[in-house]
């Protein structure tokens, strides 16, 4: 029984990337105590990472393939995300774009409030932006990461530091009421210090990002000036962010886009 549930487990972790204690106690009618002994013998086998709250596939990180299957989900809110983000950029803006499928949903219609200055170091949004007349593309230097194709390391973080950033358009993949959650990367502390260097930092997030609480808080919900998000979000989240001084913009998804 414990061989077949623990199989159940691996196999839920490579579809959907992470899952949640709660969810398992719920799948498998198991105490608390039985899903961390699970995970953690899990881990001891290396197919997993135990997180606070659950576990993430071993070695959970963004590459191409992940890109491309995150993509694929929730597409009709990432566009109505990104169409409402791209309002909040003036022509002349200098703007951050952080590697994200939703961000890069908002790629698309930017052509539409050039003169812009794109700084990134994600080759795929440079890539995305090198085609947009008017749209002046500032890839940062640094260590390429073959899976995610982003830049890091010290050049990143020097180049960074020559730009003035008008707005940040970051990611998360989990929004709690206090902050706002990410799984560890290598790149975190360029997103703390675009946060703390940008005029205004904005979160673009649909609602499956909320009331999910990963191992990394990359910031307090005070520390960000926007989030964009869609229709579907509980509105019990809007009004607890609004509630902190967040401006939440909301998409409607049935809009077309």
């Amino acid at each position: 029984m414990n061989q077949e549930r623990r199989e159940q487990i691996i196999k839920m972790v490579n579809e959907n990337r992470m899952v949640k204690n709660s969810d398992l106690m719920e799948r498998f009618d198991i105490s608390i105590e039985t899903v961390r002994r699970d995970l953690k013998f899990l881990e001891k086998l290396g197919y997993i990472q135990c997180v606070y709250g659950g576990a993430v596939i071993k070695g959970a990180g963004v590459n191409q393939a992940d890109f491309k299957v995150n993509s694929a989900k929730n597409v009709q809110e990432k566009n109505a995300i990104g169409q409402a983000a791209a309002k909040l950029v003036d022509r002349g803006d200098t703007l951050y774009l952080e590697d994200g499928t939703t961000v890069m949903a908002m790629t698309q219609y930017l052509k539409d409030v050039v003169p812009i200055t794109v700084v990134t170091n994600s080759l795929r949004i440079g890539m995305a932006m090198s085609g947009v007349l008017d749209c002046t593309v500032m890839l940062l230097g640094g260590q390429l990461q073959p899976g995610s194709l982003e830049m890091q390391g010290f050049q990143t973080e020097e180049n960074l530091k020559m730009f003035n950033i008008d707005k940040a358009f970051i990611g998360a993949t989990g929004i709690t009421e206090t902050h706002f959650t990410d799984n560890p990367t290598d790149t975190g502390y360029i997103r703390r210090r675009v946060i703390n260097d940008s005029s205004q930092a904005i979160v673009l997030a649909d609602h499956s990002k909320f009331g999910v609480r990963n191992a990394l808080k990359f910031a307090a919900i005070n520390e960000l000036d926007i989030v964009v998000t869609d229709d579907g979000t509980p509105e019990k989240y809007v009004e607890c962010l609004r509630n902190t001084g967040l401006e939440v913009v909301v998409a409607k998804v049935d809009q077309k886009v």
